[in-house]
């Protein structure tokens, strides 16, 4: 009986937290960067986030802060058509800008034919913030690993 007690208590915790709308406040000092992805099933997924934190490669979160200032900033992004594992492509942009504190951003991107254009806009203006970076989408080379692990050393994020 304690046992379900137990159980029942962490199912309550668990979609208590679910169910709470989440804090988008900006911390002071910081700004904010949304990522960016779209899942068709019947079509395509694309993905376009940042490559780094803590120095270190990251997965697609949907946003993270980070503080005020000057930044080299990497980006990932990733490409494939439904039920075809085969069509595996990434491009990778990296942007050298200065973020005001404040700042609500979200990465955008258009595809065309093999090649995607990445930039950073403001969320609430759709205002671009960054240069416009185009890169050629092509298959994922794992070899590439080491490279991207220096890449997010030289990072600030």
């Amino acid at each position: 009986m304690t046992k379900h007690l137990i159980i029942l208590l962490l199912l309550c915790n668990l979609f208590a937290c679910a169910m709470s709308p989440f804090n988008n406040d900006i911390k002071q000092g910081h700004f904010r960067i949304e990522n960016t992805s779209y899942d068709n099933s019947q079509g395509r997924k694309e993905y376009v986030y940042l490559m780094c934190h803590k120095h270190k490669p990251a997965t697609w979160v949907t946003a993270r802060q980070y503080p005020a200032g000057k930044h080299n900033i990497w980006v990932k992004a990733t490409y494939q058509e439904a039920n075809n594992h085969n069509s595996y492509q990434v491009a990778f942009a990296n942007f050298n800008l200065t973020l005001p504190a404040g700042g609500n951003y979200q990465l955008a991107h258009t595809i065309h034919d093999e090649s995607i254009s990445i930039w950073l806009q403001d969320i609430n203006t759709l205002s671009a913030k960054s240069e416009v970076i185009t890169a050629k989408l092509t298959r994922n080379n794992i070899s590439n690993s080491t490279k991207l692990i220096n890449q997010c050393k030289q990072g600030t994020v």
